[in-house]
Parts: structure tokens; C-alpha cells; sequence
């Protein structure tokens, strides 16, 4: 049994049968089981519908081959033979046409009977001709609408046979990937939806109204094992892989026209402001950003490298107080609140380093490392406003789940500095390295314990330095980040990011679609949320570190929905190692809009060096409102923190326009209009166009 569902008189019983039998859901007589009769279930692919529940009219939702299902159940039958079902995806050969129709196609399945109805989408074909069980000949009819539809056979025996998105009147962009790349040109990009056709030569694509390279096109039989797509995939996509031309700085159209017509993408592609590669041959393992000073801070083994972000050269290194150690492995980086010192770890030398970023200057502090370890120190860290610093300490060797002190507060009011476990009783118990992030104005500790039982997470607030919060959350993270306003905290996660509030709590799951995906992609340690939380950018390597032919990338993404927003393959790959105790490649600035990747141009250290990038536009995303809820009667001023605002940037509560003041990219203040009681809808626009939306964002009460 694949699902049921009672109807709403409880008179009948619908049940979706099980693989082995024939694709049907059964009607049951609600009271003593007997067979009412069948309907023909919907069978994409070899795939079920799984029958969720059922309208007063008999009408069946259930979840279906990567979307869901309708099956009008009110006149069920007895369906006897073998079920016609059309053939993989691509069915209709051709797969597109204008829309004056006309097109001649062939339908491939097995077991058609004669007498099949068949409609494209909702316009139905004139004398279909079923040529034998295998074949339907039909020519596409008229329709109106451009893009794909649903091909679907009725046959008199009752059965039905329906293929998604089969036929596509015109072409219909579902994806650009990069779409983003530099003013240059010359960036390789892939265009995937339908109604492209099969002929590079008859496709011409426009990107802000020149003319790109286009250097081939495919069908889903030749992008199904390139993308990973198993033979459940039921949709007959179609790529075209083009070179860009020259562009400016920004936003701009994407034009194609194909065979079967023209389709033009507002604001699909961004030309980026820049991305510059600067050399320096390192080990450098974790980046940080410091926004007075406009430096980067670069740890590498036993120094840090500075990267002056100004001026775009590597300046004078940071050496630890003596000198470089013996056993030097300089790891993570902060920067206390105030900007005065900067705190690195060393987990080689067992040591934590505090140091005047103006003169080189500093102290160091021994904190050992991790007892019955000798692999063992300081990994991360992370400074407080109350003159303390949260020190991470992990073990080598699958070793590092056993420490019960692996989490050290270091008090920088003494002269020397001191180091203890940390005492707050709720995590004097806990166990594993912990991963640990503080917030921008360092009044909020972030802690992930990700080998401890339980997977727990914890929070330190300066508010009550003498406590912890504790969230017991089956998490092993492998990566941590959180926003500089300390509204939300992410983790990766078995390969996955979780979004969490600043109560710990799950927020979002954001996953990615199937056609993101890039078999053998490695997720590289260092993802950075934006400052607001309204954004995830995640940095990636396209295979094997070090491999032939494989560059970074950054996915941005937005962070409660998971939706790709940008995604830039880089000119370099990503340096990159094991998790987040060991590397952190990539740091962003104050807006989100600089990104600066430690990277390689072929993954060795010799040819390492700093790639910085910058958006010309940073995505639009909502990140959170203060105060969440207010009166119903409306006037209640509410600050919004997110990403790419612009002046002239509109926002609805409710679907009710507001009055917004526009304060800087990253944030809004708003005065609510008068709103019926319950959860509002935020929808925040921008002048050019581009718009988001969160539900629930808003409670008027």
C-alpha cells in the first residue's frame, strides 16, 4: 500500500496499490472494504502517487514524482489489461513548437489502445493517430501560453498515460548556472530548461543585448549522468552551454531564441564589480575580515599573513611573540570587539596568541592541550566584549569526542592572561571539540558540540556570563557560522546546511533542487552568513581538491528558503581541509558584497594566494524584524535587517503597502498599515524589480 485516505463521508476508502501492482487506486466501500472499483493512478517514471487526502468531490492530492498529484476519484471503475504509460523522458519527439502549433510529434510508451484522447496541456489534439502500442502520431495544437506542459493520453478502456512537462511551446528557462561571471567575458555558463532543441546553431542567446557564444545544446539523455539524475527523473530537460560576452557591471537580461520561438529572462545574469587574484605561496588555513583597518588576517602556520584590502597587496606578516614556534600550526582567528588584539590559535605549540594587529606586538599564553593527547590544542576561538575569550580545543585522530574540558575561557583582565575550562555548569559535562563563533559586537557566543551525545549546541549571552543556554540538537556539524547581528546561527551538517534562531531552534532546512547539484562537488569548510542572516554563502570545489580542470564556487543562498540567488564559479579553486576545526577559506565584509576566498590556481600551496570579489548587486533577502508583532491597528514602526536594499525599496505587510525609510543596504524601518489579526506575509521589493517574500514574518495582534 503506497497510501489511503477516507473521504469526507467516510463512505469510501482510497487506496494507492503497491509497486507490484497495476498502477491504480482502489475505491473501497468505507464500512465492509468491498471493491467499489479503480481509477488509474498517476505513474511517472515507474514512480506512485502517495495518496495524502481527499476533497467533498472526490478529488485525491497525494505526493507524486517530484511534485503532487490530482486524481479525480469520483467515478471509479474496473480497469482490466495492461496500463498504457508513455516512455522516458524525452516522450514527444520534438519536444517543443511555436505556439500556432503544428508541429508534428511522435509519442513513444507501450501498451496504447486505439481511440486515445490526447490533450497538450489543456487544448486537445485533433486525430491523434495511434499507430500501435508503442506509437501515437499528433500534431501539437494551438496554445496560447508559452512553456511546457503536461502531455496526457485517455483511453476508452479507462486507463491514462501522462508525461510532465513533455512539450514545451517556445523555450522556458528554469536555471542559469553561474549565473553570474566577469565584465570580461569568456565565462562558461549552462542554460538549462526547455524547448531549446537540438541544434547549437539554431539557437541564438543575448546577454544584455549582445550576442553570447553558444557552443552546444543537449537533451536529458545526454545531462542525466552529467547531473547525477537518476531514471525516476521524469522531466525532458534540455541545456545550452554558451560562452558570455563583454558586460557592465550589474544586472541584465538573457534573451533566447529558438526554432520554437523567443523567451527574454529579466535580470537573470550579474556581472560582477570584480574578482582579482593576489599571489602569495602559503598554508593559509583560516581567513578573517577587519573592517576599520580594511586588512584580512591569514593564518599559516606559524604567522599570519595581512592582506591589505586598500592598497591590494600583502603586507608586513604577524609573527608570534619570540618568534615562530617549533611546532607552529597556527589555526583560528578573532578579533575583539574593540579591534585591539587579535586572538589566534595555535594548536601545534599548544598555545593562543594575543596580538596588536598596528605593531606585531603581543603576548602568549600557554593553554596545553587535551589530556592522554599528544595531537591535541587550541583549534578556535572566539572573543567576547567582556574581556574573555572562548577557546575551542580539539584532538587528532578520531580522538577528539572524549574530552569532557574541551571548551577553555580565557580571562584577558589578568596580567598574565589566564585560561580554565570553562565552569558554567551547563556545559561542564558536555563532550567534543567544539566549534565556536561569536556574534559582530561579541555579546553572544555560539558553541556547537558537534561528537558530544545528543549533538548539543549552546550559547553564552554577556547579559549572564556566568550561564550558558543549551539546545540538545542530533547534530554532528562539521562547519559554524553565525550572523554579526546574533539573529541566527547556521550549521553544516552531514552535507547539509541547518538555519537556527537565536534561541538554538531549527528555522530552516534549505535544500537544494536537482539541478543545482554538481556530482562530486566538495563542500569546502568556511560558509559565512550574511550579517543581517538573511543570506548562506557556501563555497564549494566542482571535484577532487587539487584535480584537473576544478574551480571554487560560491553558492549564495537565501537562508530560510534555501532558493539559489547567485552562484559564481571562481577562476582559482578553493584551498580547503577536513571541517571547521581545521580551516575556515572564506570571509565576507560588513554588506555581504565583498567576498574574499583563501584559493589556489591549481590547489597546490605554491600557487596559493587571496581571490577578493565583489558584487555588483547583493541579493535581496529578509533577515529579521524588530519587533516581530505589533497591533493590529497598524503604526508600528518595525526595523527590517536583510541584504540589497536599495533606495526606493517598497515593502507589504499583508499584502498592504507600508511607509519605508530606506537607512542603508542592510536595513529598512517600516510603519506598519492596518492588518487583520494573525501572521503577515512580508514582501520587500526593490526598484528594479527584483522581490522576496517571508511568511509569517509579521504577527498583528
Amino acid at each position: 500500500m503506497n497510501g489511503l485516505a477516507f473521504s469526507r463521508d467516510g463512505q469510501s476508502l482510497y487506496v494507492s496499490e503497491d509497486a507490484g501492482a497495476p498502477p491504480v487506486i482502489t475505491a473501497l466501500d468505507g464500512h465492509n472494504l468491498n471493491i467499489i472499483g479503480q481509477v488509474p493512478d498517476l505513474l511517472l517514471a515507474g514512480r506512485r502517487s502517495e495518496i495524502e487526502d481527499v476533497d467533498s468531490s472526490n478529488l485525491l492530492f497525494g505526493i507524486a514524482n517530484r511534485g503532487l498529484s490530482f486524481v479525480d476519484a469520483a467515478s471509479p471503475v474496473s480497469l482490466s489489461g495492461a496500463s498504457p504509460v508513455f516512455a522516458a523522458a524525452p516522450t514527444a519527439l520534438p519536444s517543443e513548437g511555436p505556439n500556432a502549433g503544428g508541429t508534428a510529434t511522435v509519442l513513444s510508451g507501450q501498451n496504447f489502445g486505439a481511440g486515445a484522447q490526447v490533450l497538450f496541456g489543456t487544448q486537445s489534439v485533433i486525430n491523434a493517430a495511434v499507430v500501435g502500442e508503442t506509437q501515437i502520431n499528433v500534431t501539437s495544437p494551438a496554445n496560447a501560453t508559452a512553456g511546457a506542459v503536461n502531455i496526457a493520453a485517455y483511453f476508452p478502456s479507462g486507463w491514462l498515460a501522462i508525461a510532465p512537462d513533455a512539450f514545451s511551446y517556445g523555450p522556458q528557462v528554469l536555471q542559469i548556472l553561474p549565473n553570474a561571471g566577469t565584465p570580461a567575458g569568456g565565462d562558461t555558463i549552462q542554460i538549462f530548461g526547455y524547448g531549446f532543441g537540438s541544434d547549437p546553431t539554431k539557437v541564438t542567446v543575448q546577454i544584455g543585448g549582445i550576442a553570447a557564444t553558444v557552443q552546444k545544446a543537449e537533451n536529458i539523455t545526454t545531462l542525466a549522468p552529467l547531473l547525477g539524475l537518476d531514471a525516476t527523473y521524469p522531466f525532458p530537460i534540455e541545456s545550452i552551454t554558451l560562452q558570455t560576452p563583454t558586460g557592465k557591471p550589474g544586472k541584465t537580461d538573457i534573451a533566447i531564441t529558438s526554432p520554437a520561438g523567443s523567451v527574454a529572462v529579466p535580470m537573470a545574469f550579474q556581472y560582477l564589480q570584480g574578482e582579482n587574484f593576489y599571489a602569495k605561496p602559503s598554508f593559509d588555513k583560516f581567513v578573517i575580515y577587519d573592517e576599520p583597518r580594511q586588512w584580512l588576517y591569514l593564518s599559516d602556520i606559524d604567522h599570519i599573513d595581512v592582506f591589505n584590502l586598500v592598497g591590494a597587496f600583502f603586507g608586513n606578516v604577524i609573527e608570534p611573540p619570540g618568534g615562530p614556534p617549533p611546532f607552529g600550526q597556527i589555526r583560528g582567528l578573532a578579533l575583539t570587539p574593540d579591534g585591539t588584539e587579535l586572538v589566534a590559535a595555535d594548536f601545534g605549540a599548544q598555545n593562543i596568541y594575543l596580538l596588536d594587529p598596528d605593531t606585531g606586538s603581543g603576548t602568549s599564553i600557554g593553554v596545553g592541550g587535551i589530556a592522554g593527547y599528544a595531537n591535541s590544542g587550541p583549534a578556535r576561538v572566539a572573543a567576547t566584549n567582556t574581556q574573555n575569550v572562548f577557546v575551542g580545543l580539539s584532538a587528532e585522530s578520531g580522538s577528539s569526542g572524549a574530552c569532557t574540558s574541551c571548551l577553555g575561557q580565557l580571562s584577558l583582565t589578568g596580567s598574565p592572561p589566564t585560561i580554565q575550562p570553562a565552569s558554567q555548569p551547563e556545559i561542564t559535562g558536555l563532550t567534543g571539540a567544539p566549534l565556536v563563533q561569536s556574534n559582530g559586537n561579541g555579546n553572544q557566543v555560539f558553541v556547537a558540540f558537534s561528537n558530544a551525545p545528543g549533538g548539543p549546541l549552546a550559547l553564552w549571552n554577556s547579559s549572564s556570563p556566568n550561564q550558558f543556554s543549551t539546545f540538545t540538537a542530533n547534530d554532528s556539524a562539521t562547519d559554524l557560522a553565525a550572523a554579526s547581528d546574533g539573529t541566527m546561527l547556521a550549521l553544516q551538517v552531514n552535507g547539509t546546511n541547518e538555519i537556527r534562531g537565536a534561541d538554538l531552534s531549527l528555522a530552516s532546512v534549505p535544500a537544494s533542487p536537482e539541478l543545482l547539484q554538481i556530482p562530486g562537488r566538495n563542500q569546502v569548510p568556511g560558509f559565512a552568513l550574511h550579517p543581517s542572516g538573511a543570506l548562506i554563502y557556501q563555497p564549494f570545489l566542482t571535484g577532487l581538491a587539487g584535480s584537473a580542470g576544478v574551480v571554487g564556487g560560491i553558492d549564495i543562498l537565501d537562508a530560510h528558503s534555501g532558493v539559489l540567488r547567485l552562484r559564481i564559479l571562481l577562476h582559482q579553486q578553493f584551498m580547503t581541509d577536513v571541517d571547521g576545526l581545521h580551516g575556515s577559506f572564506l570571509a565576507i565584509d560588513e554588506d555581504g558584497q565583498r567576498l574574499f576566498a583563501i584559493s589556489s590556481k591549481d590547489g597546490t600551496a605554491e600557487n596559493a594566494g587571496v581571490t577578493v570579489l565583489k558584487l555588483a548587486n547583493v541579493p535581496l533577502g529578509i533577515g529579521t524584524l524588530t519587533p516581530a508583532g505589533g497591533p493590529a491597528g497598524g503604526g508600528t514602526t518595525v526595523t527590517i535587517r536583510g541584504s540589497g536594499f536599495q533606495t526606493g525599496t517598497t515593502v507589504s505587510v499583508g499584502g498592504k503597502p507600508a511607509t519605508v525609510t530606506y537607512k542603508d543596504m542592510n536595513t529598512l524601518t517600516v510603519v506598519t498599515p492596518a492588518l487583520n489579526v494573525g501572521a503577515q506575509r512580508i514582501t520587500i521589493t526593490n526598484s528594479d524589480g527584483e522581490a522576496t517574500a517571508l511568511d509569517a514574518a509579521y504577527t498583528a495582534n
